[in-house]
Parts: structure tokens; sequence; C-alpha cells
């Protein structure tokens, strides 16, 4: 019997960084997440992403079904989980969801580059690392 991968969060900034920009370190750190998470994910989390990516200040980065492309590699990876957790620990209040998310999935780790979110560092038991910290332990 094999046990399930593990689950992690990852923010949104973090997920659209790694499709603009296919060669990068960021897109690096989502291929090492997928290869050893899973990713966890709620519909309104799912929904930021949808409504984010497709701002038009990416288009050039896109091109013409990049986005759907980018969408879908992520869309298998994830696992949907409900959120009732609620927190407030954040500077930035829209941030909790992170931590809310990982708590519900049971998620040891959220990886973003958020200033306000990285503050944080860890709260019960959920450690926030910056993409280039979850590469360093993870390559």
């Amino acid at each position: 019997m094999t046990s399930k991968p593990a689950c992690i969060v990852i923010d949104t900034n973090v997920l659209i960084s790694a499709g603009l920009l296919p060669e990068s370190k960021t897109a690096q750190v989502l291929a090492l997440a997928v290869e050893h998470f899973v990713i966890a994910q709620n519909k309104h989390m799912w929904r930021e992403l949808e409504t984010r990516i497709a701002r038009p200040k990416f288009d050039r980065y896109f091109g013409e079904s990049g986005r759907l492309r980018h969408l879908v590699a992520i869309a298998q990876s994830i696992q949907h989980f409900e959120v009732l957790t609620e927190v407030s620990v954040s500077r930035d209040k829209t941030d909790d969801k992170f931590i809310a998310l990982a708590i519900d999935s049971v998620a040891a780790l959220v990886i973003s580059g958020d200033p306000d979110l990285k503050d944080v560092q860890a709260y019960k038991g959920v450690e926030i690392l910056s993409p280039a910290q979850f590469f360093e332990r993870y390559q």
C-alpha cells in the first residue's frame, strides 16, 4: 500500500510566475513541488488564479494558448479542499487564506514570495518558505 503524497500550498503569484517564465527558478520550484507534493487548492483560490492569470498585462508572456496550458498543468497536480479554518496572522489579511488552506489540507508548507506572508514564518505547524528556500531544500 502506497501512501498519498503530502500536500503543499503555493500562493497565486508563485503559480502565475512559474508560467510567465518557463525557464525561471520559480518554474523549477513548481516542478519540484509537483514532484514531491500534491498542490492543495480550494475553489476560491482556483478562481483567483484564473482571473489573475487572465489579466491583459500577461498577454505577451503566454501567447494564444499558454494560459490554458499552464492552468491545465497545474490542475493535474492539485487536490481541492474545503477550508473551514479561519486565521488572522498576516499583516495582509488576504494572505491568511493560504495558511488556512494549509491547516485544513494538513500541508506543512506554504510557498510564497509575499513579504507579509513570509514574515509569519510559521504558524500552527505550517512553515512559510520563499521559492528560493523551497528550491534549496528540495533540489
